[in-house]
């Protein structure tokens, strides 16, 4: 018998009748055996009266906690006064019962009391899910453990909210100052209850503005349960953080509730040395988030073509090395050729058109196979991930989608490229080296022809720093005017008669002799300094053309040649124009020498230059014909009055009948629209013969003479001409 007996006295005092009495037995049976017992007295005691019934039913708030404070039983009435279902209040801390009102020595108090055995007795302030607050005279009953069970504790309530009401009053009105307060901060705060069992959450508290943010960005979700918009898909991942914050740590983390970006911070609260509750609180950083992914963005990808950049590359290549046993892989430093030239002539806005251009069309090739970094102004580095002959296909690929026709604001001209190679393992086993070999192998590739792919060797290297002396040593060579030029005749086919020159440029190094124009030419163009070459070239010829006439020499057409550089400056023109009136050069008598490649790369404005130059009595020649784009129906276009064949088809027409049918169209179709022939590298009497009997006009070649200085052309040609 639990129970012993209910008189009609005072609450109190029946409830300490029943503390005297409670048997030891587990606790959970014990609560249901007092409630049992209870139901059962009012039962068979119809003549106590409903005043008294209604006032000792007010003792039965029950609950059940084990020794860490956790609710393990709680009865249905409770649950319902306070607004919760069971399920929320079981196996949480009790104090999520609790108003924010007692000091924490008054629980420990509490603690320390029923964990000698003894009885405590005391007023608590509590909470329910709604907020409102009630007052309960509190008896907790130790049940001690028989040696095998932890002790659990009975807790009995009695609602004294009606003698405590100036301070029930209170409490809510501190409640409700303090909450909204929390309302109006724009963080969000929180307080968070563990299920001991389940290891699930309960908030007790959600409130600040980005609360209510959250909870409006979120009605999809139920509104009743906050933990729903908390614990969202990335929610394995942030229980862990809770279960650290639950373990004693402190802790913070970045997450993200819809499209907003989180920044949380929790701490444990401890009660009685174990923690019991963690409070935490969020700042909003969507903004914040949005500024670094920008600054990342600026960091390490090219604001123009959105291509990771130089910075990504080195970290992305750091870590292929990482992986390069198991995952081998190629670098690729692709260069555009001549990229300065279009911005020199062209403008910046449409040299960056291009490079967009050309990293779409890059990219398009490599596809899944690889990365495409921009690497600086026209250069871009890849990293693929394919066996070597794949490489070298991706790499041809490249060359070709890179070439076609690009139209821009009415200008439609071509854009080549250079792509040097290293294979990882092969050629290189570091970041540092990769790159380096790589960009020796693409220098290699402009020095020798641009348009290709070259894959990097160890040759390669001795050129590589010769070319490097080099480039200094151009500088000195301008600086002490080391250059000087040599001239080699073009003959009339049929006649015979010398009708003009073509200035050649020549560089006698003091130190290591004669360098071919074909060594240095293409350095100089790299280095920048091919227009002072030029300007050089063309004085030069100029001035020795006037000086021939002044000593009584009959006129002679001399012809220079003028890289693609050169042409497409949008002051060349007016560059010639100004040393034809500071030499006295005659201009009838000046020739202009261009690839047909140069004039391809910038159709439009090249003829605008040609026909400027044209007005003021210079013609023009096309050089190297054949080894371009050869089309006609560009050349028709073009004011020019001579087309050069190249020697590599006049030196095999004697042996390869495809070149002798070549050479022969060429002449045809060239007299077709009004332009006179030259052939260039003559070398045999049969040779000549096989051009007069096809009416070439002209050649040039060492049948007749090699290139000479002025004055060796002097004492011996211009004596045969005079």
């Amino acid at each position: 018998m639990v129970l012993k007996r209910i008189g009609n006295i005072d609450i109190d005092n029946k409830i300490k009748k029943m503390i005297e009495t409670i048997e030891h037995q587990p606790t959970t049976e014990l609560a249901k055996e007092i409630k049992e017992e209870f139901d059962q007295y009012i039962e068979t005691h119809s003549n106590i009266p409903d005043q008294l019934v209604e006032q000792v039913s007010l003792v039965f708030k029950m609950l059940v906690m084990d020794d860490e404070g956790y609710i393990t039983y709680i009865d249905d009435q409770f649950c319902q006064i306070l607004g919760y279902q069971k399920e929320e209040l079981l196996e949480h801390h009790y104090r999520i019962l609790h108003a924010a009102v007692h000091k924490p020595n008054f629980y420990q108090t509490m603690w320390d009391t029923i964990r000698t055995g003894e009885t405590w007795t005391g007023d608590i302030c509590t909470q329910s899910k709604t907020g409102e607050v009630f007052w309960y005279r509190t008896h907790i009953l130790p049940s001690l453990s028989d040696g095998e069970r932890k002790p659990t504790y009975i807790v009995l309530r009695t609602d004294i909210s009606d003698v405590k009401y100036i301070d029930k009053q209170l409490v809510e009105s501190i409640e409700g100052d303090y909450r909204r307060l929390f309302s109006q901060l724009m963080n969000l705060t929180f307080r968070v209850q563990q299920h001991k069992e389940l290891n699930q959450y309960r908030f007790r508290l959600f409130e600040g503005k980005l609360a209510q943010k959250i909870i409006a960005m979120t009605e999809h979700l139920n509104p009743d349960f906050i933990e729903d918009v908390f614990f969202n898909d990335d929610s394995i991942e942030i229980m862990s953080y809770f279960e650290q914050a639950f373990l004693g740590n402190e802790v913070v983390f970045k997450h993200h509730i819809e499209q907003l970006t989180l920044y949380t911070m929790l701490a444990p609260i401890y009660e009685n040395g174990e923690v019991i509750e963690v409070v935490g609180s969020s700042v909003d950083i969507t903004s914040l988030e949005r500024a670094e992914a920008q600054v990342e963005q600026l960091a390490n990808y090219d604001s123009l073509t959105k291509l990771p950049n130089r910075r990504k590359f080195r970290e992305d290549l750091k870590s292929a090395v990482k992986h390069g046993e198991e995952h081998p892989f190629a670098v690729l430093y692709c260069d555009i050729d001549r990229l300065k030239h279009i911005n020199d002539t062209l403008g910046e806005a449409i040299g960056d058109q291009v490079i967009d251009i050309i990293s779409k069309r890059i990219k398009s090739v490599v596809d899944q196979t690889g990365s495409v970094y921009r690497y600086g102004g026209d250069e871009f580095c890849l990293i693929i991930r394919l066996p070597i002959q794949m490489v070298k296909e991706k790499s041809e690929q490249m060359l070709s989608e890179i070439k076609q026709p690009i139209s821009i604001q009415g200008h439609e001209f071509f854009v080549t490229s250079s792509i040097g190679v290293s294979y990882y393992g092969i050629d290189a086993w570091d970041e540092d080296e990769l790159i380096n070999h790589a960009s020796i192998a693409v220098h290699y590739c402009k020095m020798n022809g641009r348009n290709s792919k070259l894959f990097y060797t160890k040759k390669m290297d001795e050129a590589y720093q010769e070319t490097i002396l080099l480039e200094s040593d151009i500088r000195k060579a301008l600086k002490y005017d080391e250059f000087n030029l040599h001239y080699q005749p073009k003959i009339n086919v049929i006649t015979g008669e010398v009708t003009g020159l073509e200035a050649l440029i020549r560089w006698n190094h003091p130190k290591k002799g004669p360098i071919s124009p074909a060594t240095f030419i293409p350095i100089a163009e790299e280095m920048g300094v091919i227009t002072q070459i030029g300007e050089w070239v063309i004085r030069e010829a100029c001035q020795q053309h006037y000086t021939w006439v002044n000593q009584g020499f009959d006129p002679i057409r001399i012809a220079v040649n003028v890289s693609a550089i050169e042409l497409q400056r949008p002051d060349f023109a007016k560059k010639v124009a100004q040393i034809i009136e500071e030499t006295k050069m005659d201009p009838n008598y000046l020739e202009i020498e261009i690839t047909e490649n140069s004039v391809m790369e910038n159709t439009e404005d090249c003829i605008e230059t040609m026909n400027t130059l044209r007005q003021m009595g210079i013609s023009f020649s096309i050089d190297d014909f054949g080894t371009g784009y050869s089309s006609f129906g560009y050349l028709k276009k073009f004011p020019i009055n001579y087309l050069k064949i190249d020697q590599s088809f006049i030196r095999s027409v004697l042996t390869e009948q495809s070149s002798a049918e070549i050479v022969k169209a060429m002449i045809q179709l060239a007299h077709t629209f009004g332009l006179k022939v030259v052939a260039e590298g003559v070398e045999d009497r049969e040779v000549l013969h096989l051009l007069q009997a096809n009416r070439c006009d002209y050649y040039q070649g060492y049948y007749f003479s090699k290139p000479v200085p002025a004055s060796d052309l002097e004492s011996v040609i211009m004596g045969k001409m005079a």
